[in-house]
């Protein structure tokens, strides 16, 4: 039912109780009574979606916990107001959750982590994008305690950095997707340690971290030869010679950000061509006077005449590609790619 924005609390009563997964994101007249009215007549529930269901707060997580102790995964990202105190509930009787999406909720602290450490050792999946108030004591606390983790979500996150980078490293050998764009600083130590914890990384996220140069680099190509897309959008330390050997180590790479990397050339773009065949989506731009100077006609159009899966391509501000060379690039790959000029 997701987007179904006319449906209604009274209208989730008449649900059958064999009912195990239900997504009602976007369905905005949705309330917590109408959840409650689910999760007392389906008490078998193991997943359930309301996400951006404006009316949902603590009080829908609380009856979740009461009644539907096989739950699995809960995504409650953007809804009403979500706190502690419904988080702390959650916990407690949901002991198999593994999938929890708590983005948007700023009132989310350490407290809901320390709670979810407790209460929920199968954790896999944690989303906590824009949850300013979580910081690295909360995250290190869980990471110990649930080593099962695949895939946590810190982006904007600003008391949340190196430390806790750190402590996935130490415990969570199963990591595959780390997104750390705008969180507190992480440097390259912590880089470093997250690359021999957590060799199995499909997907890193490190853009905005602008402590980080080529040895950040380096250990990644060195240690997660499966990664499938990387983003340091805008770490202006980063150059040629780490980009290249990312490149070359991670034949996997499928989406690839550099936005406003200033210092790369087009020595990094004949490396993409070279050694990323399954490349769909490349970012390049830059901003007004950056004075990138990553793309060029000819770098341009041997990546096009090399990677023929490209779909999303972002030029923006690259003042050094003619319009010519755009239409050449389209031709080459059937017209198939998005360019953003």
């Amino acid at each position: 039912l997701e987007g179904c924005r006319e449906v209604l609390g009274w209208a989730l009563a008449t649900v059958t109780p064999r009912l195990r997964e239900l997504t009602l994101s976007g369905a905005t007249l949705v309330t917590d009574a109408g959840v409650g009215a689910v999760a007392r007549a389906c008490t078998g529930l193991r997943q359930i979606a309301l996400r951006q269901c404006r009316s949902i707060s603590d009080a829908a997580l609380a009856t979740l916990a009461a009644h539907c102790a096989s739950l699995t995964a809960l995504d409650v990202a953007r809804c009403g107001v979500v706190t502690d105190r419904g988080v702390s509930k959650l916990a407690a009787g949901c002991s198999q959750l593994a999938s929890l999406q708590l983005e948007g909720h700023a009132d989310v602290t350490d407290a809901s982590l320390h709670a979810l450490a407790a209460g929920c050792p199968k954790l896999s999946l944690l989303n906590l994008w824009v949850c300013s108030n979580v910081t690295d004591a909360g995250v290190a606390a869980l990471a110990q305690a649930c080593p099962n983790l695949t895939s946590l979500d810190v982006r904007l996150c600003s008391k949340v950095g190196a430390v806790a980078v750190s402590a996935l490293a130490a415990h969570c050998p199963s990591l595959t997707a780390l997104y750390t764009e705008r969180a507190g600083p992480v440097d390259d130590e912590a880089v470093v340690r997250l690359a021999a914890g957590c060799p199995r990384l499909a997907l890193l996220d490190l853009g905005m971290q602008d402590n980080l140069t080529d040895a950040a680099l380096l250990a990644v190509a060195e240690r997660c030869s499966q990664l499938r897309s990387l983003s340091v959008a805008y770490c202006k330390q980063l150059t040629d010679a780490g980009v290249s050997t990312l490149v070359t180590a991670c034949p996997q790479l499928s989406t690839l950000d550099l936005n406003n990397c200033t210092l790369l050339t087009q020595t990094t773009l004949e490396a993409i061509a070279a050694h990323c065949p399954r490349l769909q989506s490349l970012d390049l731009g830059g901003q007004p006077g950056s004075g990138q100077r990553l793309a060029t006609d000819a770098g341009l159009l041997e990546l096009a005449a090399a990677c023929h899966g490209l779909r999303s391509l972002n030029i923006r501000y690259c003042s050094d590609v003619s319009a010519e060379a755009v239409e050449r690039i389209k031709d080459l790959l059937c017209a198939n790619v998005q360019v953003r000029q």
